[in-house]
């Protein structure tokens, strides 16, 4: 049987609704001919459906397995198991089905007992029939990622969080995010471009087929004011030709691998206070992420020196992207803005 199938005849275009009625028409005594007449059915097929006293209009031999509630009670399982990150394959849900039947006592092709699953026929007709159903290729997500975003963590952390803030009587603009992000030197995936059908390969003029590295680590508050960008190089030497063009008052330094490291994270926090200046009247919150780089103990060590005039909040990276828009508003439209403005510095050279 063919995916889908198209009609060839006009039989059955009559409504089930108009069937019922005229079936319950006949059922209190007014003659078929007359009903049919009055609802534009068949006499035949009225006649038919009256005796057999069904409302439901059957063409050809193929019946469909299941019924609408059998059918939402599959789609309400694959709902289901796709929100707690367990979405089932295509044989993982024939087999499903086929198990479904049997327990139901429901009638199925023969072909379903052979194969010991549903058939590819059956399963194309139910993505037809529930089009927000689709096959696609999940991410990878860790179960830390899973059992870190969830009401309850989400709730406590909500509530900690204004305790700290009603407790220190901060404002916005006393509270600060701190985020890094990965800079490339060029263009890693350009954005597409017009050209001529049938060419083997387009290319595009880069500086660079492999870019390097630079992290910018940036520090906003509620109230939309920036400190400075601390830009880290990934070379040995640190020379100020390296920050022409920068905003002012740009930090720079250098690391081997172009990323952060708890030496260089030391050296930002006494740049950022330097330029917020907290006091114990006028504490500061700011939010940090685990950096695994980072030497906690010799962090804190340091820290104990400004710890008065500091409200931290740490934050680990499975609910980054869940719960601080910073990241869609600051860093997500940078790096798309970034792409655009490389792409077309591009075309300028060239």
């Amino acid at each position: 049987m063919v995916y889908k199938y198209k009609r060839k005849t006009n039989q059955a275009q009559w409504s089930e609704d108009s069937m019922m009625l005229a079936i319950a028409d006949c059922n209190s005594g007014i003659p078929v001919k007359t009903t049919a007449k009055k609802y534009g059915l068949p006499y035949a097929t009225l006649y038919r459906h009256w005796k057999k006293g069904s409302s439901t209009a059957q063409l050809g031999r193929f019946r469909k397995v299941f019924n609408d509630g059998q059918e939402g009670d599959l789609r309400t399982y694959l709902y289901e198991m796709d929100s707690v990150f367990y979405g089932l394959t295509r044989e993982d849900f024939k087999t499903l089905v086929f198990e479904y039947a049997k327990r139901n006592n429901v009638t199925y092709p023969p072909s379903w007992d052979k194969n010991k699953k549903a058939g590819d026929d059956w399963l194309a007709g139910f993505i037809r029939r529930n089009p927000q159903i689709t096959l696609r290729i999940p991410e990878a997500t860790t179960i830390g990622r899973v059992k870190g975003f969830n009401r309850p963590q989400v709730e406590r952390f909500y509530k900690l969080l204004s305790e700290q803030i009603e407790k220190c009587q901060i404002d916005g603009t006393r509270i600060y995010n701190i985020d890094e992000t990965g800079i490339q030197t060029s263009t890693n995936k350009p954005p597409k471009v017009l050209s001529v059908k049938g060419k083997r390969q387009v290319g595009v003029i880069s500086s660079t087929e492999r870019g390097q590295t630079t992290t910018v680590v940036c520090c906003c508050n509620a109230s939309g004011s920036f400190v400075p960008p601390f830009m880290i190089f990934a070379r040995k030497r640190m020379q100020d030709r390296l920050l022409d063009g920068s905003p002012p008052e740009t930090r720079g330094s250098c690391s081997a691998s172009g990323w952060i490291n708890g030496e260089i994270f030391l050296d930002w926090l006494k740049f950022f206070v330097g330029h917020v200046r907290p006091t114990k009247d006028k504490k500061l919150f700011y939010f940090w992420t685990t950096m695994k780089a980072i030497n906690t103990t010799q962090l804190y060590s340091t820290q104990l020196k400004i710890m008065s005039s500091f409200c931290l909040c740490h934050r680990t990276p499975q609910t980054n992207f869940n719960l601080w828009t910073w990241l869609y508003m600051v860093h997500l439209k940078y790096s798309s803005s970034k792409k655009s403005i490389d792409f077309k510095r591009l075309i300028q050279v060239g």
